[in-house]
Formats: C-alpha cells, sequence, structure tokens
C-alpha cells in the first residue's frame, strides 16, 4: 500500500533529527538506533523507522499553519523519540518478540539493557523538546504522563473484564495523547489561535481513536506476512482490546463463558485463539470495529473542514485519513 504525502514529505528531515539527537557511541545508543530502525542489529544502516506518522504531523500542521519546519523539528524530533521510547517498555511489558518485522529491542539486547535504553531515550526526548521552548515541553510532558497512564489501564485491564466506554478512555490516553500533542505542537509551532489548536487537538483525538481501533483489528485478524505477528496476536497476549471488549458486549451466556474460560488461562494455546476467533466472527465483531474507524474518520473529517488549512493540505490530510482506514499493519 503506498503510503500517503504526508508520511513521505518530511521522513529525510526527522531521519536526520534521529541521527543528530542518537549519534552517541556508547552501546546504549547503538541499541536505540536500532529501535528506531535507523540500524540493524549489526550497525548497519537500515531503513525500518516505521510510519513516523507523528512527527510527520507535528511538520505538516506547522508548515500547513504557516510556520517553519526548522523550528518545529525538534518537537517533531522529540515526540518520536517518546513514542519509540514506549514501544521499548511496551514491548517488555507485553513479552513480544517481534516489532516491525524484526526482533524487539529486550529480546535482542535483554530487559535490563532495554530498559535502561528506554529511560535513554525518554531523557533525549526531553533535550530536544528543551530546544523547541517551553510550550513544547509542557505539551510534551502532558501528553507522555497521559500516554504511561494509558499503558497503565491498559496492563490493568488484563484482569477483568472491560466494557467499550472504559476501553475508549483508555486508547485516549494510550494511543491518542502522543497523536493529539502532533497537531497541538504544530499548532504551538505556527502560532496558531487558541480555538484553531483546541480543533486540531480534537481532530486528533478522532484519529487517534480510528488508528488504535484499526490496530485491534489487525491484532486479531491482520495478515501475518505483512504485520509481522501471526494472526490472533492479541488474543495469545490476553489483551483486552476493543474486539474483546465487542464480543463480551454481545455474546451469548455460552459464548460468554468460552472466552471468560480462554482468557482467565495463563497460556492461550493456538485452538483456544481459533476458538475466540471463531465466536468473535460469530457476532460480526471485524465488521463492527471497521464501522467504529469509519465513524472516528468521519468525525476527523468534520473536524478537518473547521480548520484554515489549505486546498492542498486538506486533500492531504484527507489522503492520510483515508489510508488509516485501510492500512494493513
Amino acid at each position: 500500500m503506498t503510503l500517503p504525502r504526508i508520511l513521505t514529505r518530511y521522513r529525510a528531515q526527522v531521519k536526520e533529527g534521529l541521527l543528530k539527537s542518537l549519534k552517541g557511541k556508547s552501546l546504549l545508543y547503538a541499541i536505540l538506533r536500532y529501535g528506531v530502525g535507523l540500524e540493524d542489529e549489526r550497525g548497519t544502516p537500515a531503513k525500518n523507522m516505521g510510519k513516523l506518522l507523528r512527527p510527520s504531523l507535528v511538520l505538516f500542521t506547522a508548515e500547513e499553519l504557516g510556520g517553519e519546519i526548522e523550528e518545529a523539528l525538534p518537537g517533531a524530533v522529540a515526540l518520536e523519540l517518546i513514542h519509540n521510547f514506549s514501544l521499548i517498555h511496551d514491548d517488555i511489558q507485553d513479552c513480544d518478540e517481534t516489532r516491525r518485522g524484526k526482533q524487539t529491542v529486550w529480546s535482542l539486547y535483554g530487559v535490563a539493557q532495554a530498559i535502561n535504553a528506554g529511560d535513554l531515550m525518554q531523557a533525549l526526548a526531553v533535550a530536544q523538546a528543551v530546544r523547541a521552548g517551553e510550550e513544547a515541553v509542557a505539551a510534551l510532558v502532558d501528553a507522555t504522563v497521559e500516554m504511561i497512564e494509558g499503558q497503565g489501564l491498559d496492563l490493568a485491564f488484563e484482569g477483568k473484564e472491560v466494557k467499550v466506554d472504559s476501553y475508549l478512555q483508555m486508547i485516549d490516553k494510550k494511543t491518542g495523547a502522543l497523536i493529539r500533542c502532533a497537531f497541538r505542537l504544530g499548532g504551538l509551532f505556527a502560532g496558531a489561535q487558541r480555538d484553531v489548536i483546541e480543533g486540531l487537538v480534537e481532530m486528533g483525538r478522532e484519529l487517534g481513536r480510528a488508528f488504535q481501533i484499526r490496530d485491534d483489528l489487525l491484532g486479531v485478524w491482520g495478515n501475518r506476512e505483512i504485520t509481522g505477528k501471526p494472526q490472533g496476536s492479541d488474543i495469545r497476549r490476553r489483551k483486552k482490546s476493543l474486539p474483546v471488549a465487542i464480543a463480551l458486549a454481545c455474546a451469548s451466556g455460552e459464548e460468554q463463558a468460552l472466552l471468560r474460560e480462554v482468557y482467565a488461562k495463563e497460556e492461550i494455546a493456538d485452538n483456544d485463539v481459533k476458538r475466540v476467533i471463531t465466536v468473535m466472527e460469530h457476532l460480526d465483531v471485524c465488521k463492527t470495529g471497521e464501522e467504529q474507524v469509519t465513524h472516528y474518520l468521519k468525525c476527523a473529517t468534520h473536524q478537518l473542514a473547521e480548520l484554515p488549512f489549505s486546498e492542498q493540505g486538506r486533500e492531504d490530510l484527507q489522503e492520510l485519513i483515508d489510508y488509516l482506514a485501510r492500512r494493513e499493519k
């Protein structure tokens, strides 16, 4: 699937900013360059940095509203570092061994060094944020706090049943905080009025929900050759993602009993994964989830119409919205 223009336009600048911020010579810096996808495990230059969604949104929004990319770049790089620090720690907590089709940091370098690397990346993000100015620091710190709170909620959900409303509150923090921050930073660097920034943040909320719900659907029905993870990977990890919340809300007594039985196990076998997916497919959970993605992206499109973007800017962001609706990884 071809990446939208917003995700290709700023890659060179973001890559250069990441290289400068992670240029240290110690082992931890090598681990961080591996973690963000700048190098492979041998230290050879690589191109595995993911979509770079968040920093691209910072730079796009700043440029679209009259700001300078050079002034916005430190904040964009800081946000990407915060995102990657969260991924390093998230993979430890979830015991995930692969990400973006390669070994996770902890599975390659060990848990202890992965924790050190994540801590260092967060500190480097703060250093970048300081270069971006006081308002940017405040926005980044607030978003980081929310994101970590969301991760805590996500882990807490593993031990209890989760309703859809509670799930949405969690993803507004865990995933939505950094996406909202991207739009906020872009508006700040452009000197936008408060009402414009509020509109940007609201659009970020809708995009964050759509992005995470799509991610949850891929965690159950994604193609391993594309996502790099086996089908049903979130079920194996007993994650209480949206498909599980929808299934529990719609299931019959017998189906609810099956879901509870499987999710109570310490280890979920392949056959259990198949049983859960069969229940979800009987309940049209995937279709319901796709309808949720469509709903939130339509809300984002509606919010976009209220923002002072150029015609080309609207087209570019709409292209990104359409991409998020159908992405496969």
